[in-house]
Parts: structure tokens; sequence; C-alpha cells
């Protein structure tokens, strides 16, 4: 819930005008949903693709307040983020509700990008393996989600999220190696954690690490495509 309108608008359009959206990299941007159409417009005709931070779990209805994926998809959003840590945490959304809306994400033709991590008790219990592994099965329970081309889970140590800490490459891998046991051939892991231009280069030279998921650090152009060059370049 950052920046405004005009913000938004300035912050899209100078990623998609620089160089590297043109480059291997693949970039999405998820503003506010008051935002969005702002953003498709930004971006349009570019590579670069438009996400959203959430979705409901129901297609249409009496649902006062909340966005469709059918909506979502009318706007131009091609992937969106389901389980956040902020929903989980802030808002109490459980593996099941993520389980739903992914399924919501599928039915409606966007590629669901399924958000995972433990908080710093979960860590230092000894169950962070577990926990995520945990949220990932109710995940894989969404009809379709596993037969889509693009299979994308996000892990996100709560516990590293705008903290300024990141993960150890070795704590890392444990857990993008359980991840990657449950889900199909070819599904794609990202890191989440406190990302920045300064450690993205060493995140992406992680075999087990094949992209970012990016916070506070994309608000700002010179950044996030600081990011975006040492990933291209990794």
């Amino acid at each position: 819930m950052n920046l405004d309108g005009a913000a938004c608008d300035a912050l899209a359009r100078a990623i998609a005008a620089d160089p590297v959206s043109q480059q291997s990299v693949q970039l999405a941007l998820a503003p506010p949903f008051p935002y969005l159409q702002r953003v498709a417009a930004a971006v349009a005709e570019t590579p670069v693709m438009l996400a959203s931070q959430d979705i409901h779990q129901e297609a249409a209805g009496a649902f006062t307040g909340s966005v469709s994926g059918a909506m979502l998809r009318d706007v131009g959003v091609s992937c969106v983020l389901v389980g956040h840590s902020e929903r989980r945490q802030l808002l109490g959304e459980d593996d099941n509700l993520v389980r739903m809306k992914t399924a919501a994400a599928v039915e409606a033709g966007l590629t669901p990008v399924v958000c995972v991590g433990e908080d710093l008790v979960c860590r230092d219990e000894g169950r962070a393996i577990e926990h995520v592994s945990r949220q990932v099965k109710a995940a894989l329970g969404a009809s379709g989600w596993v037969d889509l081309d693009d299979v994308l889970v996000a892990y996100e140590p709560v516990w590293a999220i705008g903290t300024g800490r990141v993960a150890r490459p070795d704590q890392i891998t444990e857990v993008h190696q359980a991840i990657r046991q449950l889900l199909p051939a070819g599904a794609c892991v990202l890191y989440g954690g406190s990302v920045n231009r300064e450690n993205a280069g060493d995140l992406m030279a992680e075999p087990e690490i094949q992209g970012l998921l990016v916070g506070s650090a994309s608000l700002i152009a010179d950044s996030f495509l600081g990011i975006a060059r040492a990933a291209a370049s990794a």
C-alpha cells in the first residue's frame, strides 16, 4: 500500500523503458488495485507483465470490497500473488483460503505466485521445512495449478522481510529443495526477503533460486532496475 497514481505511473514507465526489460529476465509489477489500469497502460506493448497483489476466492457475487480473477484479467493482469506473508499474518489467511485463491486464479486464466514461508519462532524451533512443506501441499490441492506451464512458488522467510536480514545460502537451498520435491519438474521457485541490488546478484547465483520477489526495493526505479540487471547477468 505504497505510492500514489502518478508515482506508480512514473515507476512503471521508467522500468518498462529500460533496456533490461527487453533482456532475458522476466519482470512483473504488482501495483495496488486502484492503479492496475494505469500501470497496464504504462507497460503496454512491452515485455513487462502486470500482476495483482491479491485475488478473491470467488468468481463473482456479493463480496463487497473484493476483486475477482475475471476483473483482474479484464484490466490486463496475467499473474497474481496468493498467500503473501502479510496477508497470512495480518489478515489471518490460512492454508485453506490460499488453496481456494490459487484455484480461483487458475480458473480465471491467471498464473498464481504462491507465497510460503516461516516466522522466526518456527525457524528457531527447527520446523521451517515442515511448515513450508505444509503450505505448499495445501496449495497443491488447488485444481489445475500443477498443470500450468508456469508453476511459481515464492519462498519468503517472514523473519527476513523488511528486516535487512537475508537467509543464508544454505538455509535458502534447504527450503527451496524441499519445495521443489513437491512440485512438478520445471517449476520456478523464487526467493523474497530483504532483496536489494547489493545482494541480488549473489542470490541469483544460487542454483536453487530461479527468481526474486522484491519488496520495498521495488518502489524506486533505480533500485528495482539494479536488481533486474543483476538477475539478467546471473
